[in-house]
C-alpha cells in the first residue's frame, strides 16, 4: 500500500490594501520645527528624527554674532509622505518642557540655499566694539530715540488722563554727595612728657646712688 500524504489546509492571508502613493509623495519633503528646546541641535535631530524615515540633511539657524541656535530647525527627508507623518504627529509634542511646533513645508516653498552650511567664526570687530562702550555721538542719538519714545508714551497717557511730564523720567536725582570730610584732629600723645619724666627719674636714681656711695666712704 502506498503511504497516502495529508495536504495542508491552505492558509488565509489577509489581502493588503495598496496604497497609491502620488509623485509628491516620493519626492523629499522638509518639515520646519520650532520651540526647540536648548541642546537639541544637528545630531540630535538627525538621531531622533531618523526613526521615522531616512534623514537626507539638518539645518539648525544660528546667529551670525556668537553662534548660538535661534530655536528653529529645518530636516529634510527622503519621501514626502514621511514629513508629513511627522510634521502630523510631533506637532504640539511635549519635548523638554517645550511645545515643538511642526510644519510641512514642500521644496518648492524652502529656499534652495537653506541647507547651505560654512564655518562660522566668531566676529571679534563687533565684540571689541560692544566692550568699548558707546562714543559721546552715539549716546546723543541714543537719547534722542530714547526721548522720541518716552513722548509717545506720555501722549497715550495723557490721553488716559494722567499727566505727567518729561522732565520727571529724564532727570536722574543727583547721587548723594558724600558727606564733608571734617578735620579730624589728632589728639597728640604726650610723647614728650613721658619722655621727661623718664629722663627725671633717671636723674633722681642716679642721685640716689651717689648718696649711698658718699656714705659708704665715709664711714
Amino acid at each position: 500500500m502506498a503511504a497516502t500524504t495529508r495536504k495542508r489546509p491552505a492558509r488565509k492571508y489577509a489581502k493588503k490594501e495598496k496604497v497609491d502613493i502620488s509623485e509628491e509623495d516620493r519626492k523629499p519633503g522638509v518639515i520646519y520645527i520650532g520651540h526647540m528646546p536648548h541642546g537639541f541641535c544637528e545630531k540630535e535631530l538627525r538621531a531622533y528624527f531618523s526613526q521615522f524615515g531616512k534623514v537626507l540633511n539638518v539645518k539648525v539657524s544660528r546667529s551670525t554674532k556668537n553662534g548660538h541656535a535661534k530655536g528653529y530647525a529645518f530636516v529634510k527627508f527622503k519621501y514626502a509622505a514621511v514629513a508629513k507623518t511627522v510634521a502630523e504627529t510631533c506637532h504640539n509634542y511635549l519635548f523638554f518642557n517645550k511645545l515643538l511646533k511642526c510644519q510641512y513645508r514642500p521644496l518648492e516653498e524652502v529656499h534652495p540655499r537653506t541647507f547651505v552650511s560654512y564655518p562660522w567664526k566668531p566676529d571679534l570687530k563687533r565684540k571689541r566694539q560692544h566692550n568699548n562702550g558707546k562714543s559721546e555721538g552715539k549716546l546723543r542719538t541714543s537719547l534722542k530715540v530714547y526721548t522720541k519714545k518716552q513722548e509717545g508714551k506720555l501722549k497715550k497717557l495723557k490721553e488716559i488722563g494722567l499727566d505727567i511730564k518729561l522732565s520727571d523720567i529724564l532727570d536722574v536725582p543727583k547721587s548723594r554727595e558724600s558727606p564733608s570730610k571734617t578735620p579730624q584732629t589728632k589728639t597728640k600723645t604726650p610723647q614728650k612728657k613721658e619722655n621727661n619724666s623718664a629722663s627725671k627719674t633717671k636723674e633722681t636714681t642716679k642721685k640716689v646712688v651717689k648718696r649711698k656711695q658718699t656714705l659708704s666712704t665715709k664711714k
